[in-house]
């Protein structure tokens, strides 16, 4: 019932925390591991749903698994479920090693002894720290149990095996019916709210629908009543009939109760009779049920034998592909995505208060022309600087789901391209928002597109940086250090005024060329406005900062400045791309 639902965080609750226990265990077990080794994992969780999980991870065993475990106070029921147990003493030194069913007699044998209504497994406990008496030692101090323990093994070994290595105890139809019973108990609980004990049948569709997670129709739904309820004119079910019915569905024939106790076989026949098989009408029964049988040409009943099943097929996992990776991790993605709705949203309105604010101060106060550079320079850097601060977290914030996805198997290539493809989505949109909400107020008068193009450019070279940096840098520390590489790529080497020293040849213009993305996203707007406006201003100092724009950016190139501006772009956009897959490969490769 908890599918498609959110675990939650410190700050946002989620799913309880039983249950995302439960939900920690599935994410490991999802790998299909071979040896599989838990701290503690029933703390938090009441007595029936840790049966549970016991019972999930001794049918795991039995396919192949090895599951090592450490436990503090289990039910006796679910102390026996282990094969062997290791119990310590003060020191991590041994008191016992051996069966679960074998370390009652141990310690019995030792001149301890326990009260009939005891429960074993915090007896142990009580027994190791010293505060159970015992009858042949008065004065038996707990670290005397480690020389017990070590003659016991001497012993052992100079008479042969120790009586102790049986396993043990196998899951039986008790722990299941027990726990199926508790399950469809808190399920009937959460739909019948008004604690009547009676469904009718759109309350009982809906209890379906939770512990199936299909919602069947009414026709399945209505035979279901009759066949619980025992008769065709009912209109509600009990939860004592709802839990019957359903409990014995773990036998080959359910308790149907339309048939009065007596069970058919396929081809009608009633088989009640002298011979047949039923399963016990309480919910704890099930032992001593046979398979349905058959009847043959000479009317005598015989059981259905099936092959026997190998249970370790199937049981080793195999990677998916390279696409089928892309296309899984995509769509979990996307999930992801649409779950953010709300921080995408505050972020947007975030990006379009900040366009509208710039744009209020170059068209109203500052009343620069539409062509200054310097306006330009904090529209890129302002965009530059949120569009890499968004991206910190495509990679940052779920880096130990990768480190154990990535140990696991995972394509470190699919991983990236899917997280990258959808985020390229947000990055388009966000630059949109930007643009517009600035291009509305401001009024450039130069066609849309060609305005927002650079601005574009701006973004996918400055996202290039947030992946970098949300590779090799720590979430926390990642803000700040973004923050800075953007004031200095775009503010200070792309500067217009600036730009005039540091374009006159030598290793500084390459620098400046190689990593600022100003100095050309810049130089793309400017060309952009010269060719649409053509302008001649009046004013000595426009004039002056008018020439001092064409110099530094109407260079002379063999493409043109606006298709060279871009190209670089698109190149440092790619490179960084390309660091940052190398910074998700190979950093922290000890936690992958």
């Amino acid at each position: 019932h908890i599918q498609n639902s959110i675990v939650g965080s410190v700050e946002r609750r989620g799913i309880s925390g039983g249950e995302r226990k439960r939900v920690n265990i599935g994410l490991e077990l999802a790998a299909q591991p071979t040896v599989f080794f838990l701290d503690e994992p029933t703390s938090g969780l009441d007595a029936t749903s840790s049966l549970a999980m016991a019972l999930s991870l001794k049918k795991m065993c039995q396919l192949g698994m090895t599951s090592i475990m450490v436990i503090h106070q289990p039910r006796y029921s679910l102390f026996t479920l282990f094969d062997h147990v290791l119990l310590l003493g003060k020191g991590g030194r041994t008191v016992y090693l051996g069966s679960s069913g074998g370390a009652k007699a141990y310690f019995q044998s030792q001149g301890f002894e326990m009260d009939a209504d005891e429960n074993p497994a915090d007896w142990f406990m009580d027994v190791i720290s010293g505060e159970v008496r015992n009858s042949v030692v008065d004065e038996l101090h707990p670290d005397m149990l480690f020389d017990m323990w070590e003659q016991r093994v001497s012993s052992a070994d100079a008479n042969g095996p120790d009586a102790c290595a049986e396993h043990g105890r196998d899951v039986n139809d008790t722990d299941d019916s027990a726990i199926l019973a508790q399950k469809l108990t808190e399920e009937w609980h959460r739909i019948d709210t008004n604690g009547d004990g009676v469904m009718c049948a759109d309350e009982l569709r809906r209890l379906l629908a939770n512990c199936s997670s299909v919602t069947p129709s009414a026709e399945i739904v209505t035979e279901l009543m009759e066949r619980m309820a025992g008769s065709r004119q009912t209109t509600s079910v009990t939860q004592k009939q709802f839990l019957q019915y359903l409990c014995s569905l773990r036998h080959d024939i359910a308790r149907d109760a339309t048939r009065s106790g007596s069970f058919r076989s396929d081809s009608g026949t009633d088989s009640g009779s002298e011979g047949s098989s039923h399963p016990d009408p309480e919910l704890g029964g099930g032992e001593g049920v046979r398979r349905r049988s058959t009847s043959g040409s000479d009317g005598i009943w015989r059981p259905m034998r099936t092959a026997p099943l190998d249970p370790l097929k199937g049981l080793k996992r195999e990677t998916p592909g390279f696409t089928a990776q892309v296309r899984i991790l995509a769509l979990r993605r996307l999930v992801q995505w649409w779950r953010m709705n709300t921080q995408r949203a505050l972020f947007l309105g975030t990006l379009a208060a900040g366009a509208s604010v710039l744009a209020g101060l170059d068209r109203f106060l500052l009343r620069s022309p539409t062509w200054s550079c310097m306006g330009f320079l904090n529209l890129h850097t302002a965009l530059a600087l949120l569009i890499a601060i968004f991206c910190l977290q495509t990679f940052g914030s779920e880096q130990p789901v990768f480190w154990r996805e990535s140990a696991n198997g995972i394509c470190v290539q699919a991983y990236f391209l899917a997280r990258l493809w959808v985020n390229t989505f947000d990055i388009i949109v966000q630059t949109f928002v930007f643009t517009s909400f600035h291009f509305l107020i401001r009024s450039p008068e130069v066609p849309f597109w060609e305005f927002f193009l650079p601005f574009l450019f701006t973004a996918y070279a400055a996202s290039g940086w947030g992946y970098f940096v949300s590779t090799i840098v720590p979430l926390e520390h990642g803000l700040f250090v973004v923050s800075l590489i953007i004031f200095v790529v775009c503010g200070l080497l792309g500067n217009p005024l600036s730009l005039v020293d540091f374009l006159t040849g030598g290793p500084l213009q390459f620098i400046v060329e190689l990593i600022s993305i100003t100095r050309w996203s810049i130089a793309m707007s400017f060309v952009v406005a010269v060719d649409s406006l053509k302008p001649e201003p009046t004013d000595g100092q426009d004039q002056y900062m008018l020439k001092v724009y064409e110099d530094v950016f109407q260079r002379d190139f063999h493409i043109g400045v606006w298709w060279s501006a871009a190209m670089y772009l698109l190149a440092m956009g790619f490179a960084l791309r390309f660091a940052s897959f190398l910074g998700l490969r190979f950093m922290h490769r000890d936690k992958q």
